[in-house]
């Protein structure tokens, strides 16, 4: 049995939430969610009063962050993940215990998630997991791209119960359910472009 975490999330993207949301879905880890999407002042109040096992942040949303409450007497000691880009200063990535690469590459994020879920000891996911096949990708970027199952079986030369079979091997891989969700994850694992989905 696994622990069920509790995550703060600190970010104002929504397309990187949906994204982190998707990974961490991904890692099959029970977990309930708190969203922050506009700038704190007190940090410290909240995290007093959700408790949270691991706290996500993007360092401009704590625009006076000198230091991450910690209470170790209390064991309060959640680990603090910064949520950078490749222009963040030294001084500012020294703060966190672990960091999430925002331009990093879909194995480099996955490889850092798993270290901290292994840290908090509740990994229970095998990276083998979540890859798709060729197939499963070229379905899953035209279920993106808003193709029905008759659309896609066209296109792709296969049946409709084919196409509904890989549908529900991405589910179970990935942890997404909604179409809505399918196209921001293709669109952070760089599957399809925001152009594509436009022009469609």
């Amino acid at each position: 049995m696994y622990n069920r975490l509790c995550i703060l999330l600190i970010e104002p993207s929504f397309l990187i939430r949906e994204g982190l949301k998707t990974m961490l879905s991904n890692l099959g880890n029970p977990y309930r969610l708190e969203e922050i999407d506009t700038p704190l002042d007190d940090l410290e109040k909240l995290i007093n009063r959700l408790h949270p096992t691991l706290i996500m942040i993007n360092p401009l949303l704590i625009p006076k962050m000198i230091t991450l409450p910690r209470d170790p007497e209390s064991n309060f000691n959640p680990i603090y993940i910064g949520l950078i880009s490749n222009g963040v200063s030294t001084k500012t990535k020294s703060k966190f215990d672990n960091l999430l690469n925002l331009d990093g590459d879909r194995h480099e994020l996955f490889k850092t998630m798993e270290k901290v879920m292994q840290q908090l000891g509740t990994s229970q996911t095998e990276t083998d997991n979540y890859t798709l096949s060729e197939r499963e990708l070229s379905i899953l970027k035209l279920v993106a791209l808003g193709n029905t199952n008759n659309e896609i079986a066209d296109r792709l030369f296969i049946s409709t119960h084919t196409v509904m079979t890989h549908r529900k091997n991405i589910t179970r891989k990935l942890g997404i359910k909604t179409v809505s969700g399918l196209t921001v994850y293709a669109i952070l694992n760089q599957h399809i472009k925001m152009e594509e989905i436009q022009g469609s």
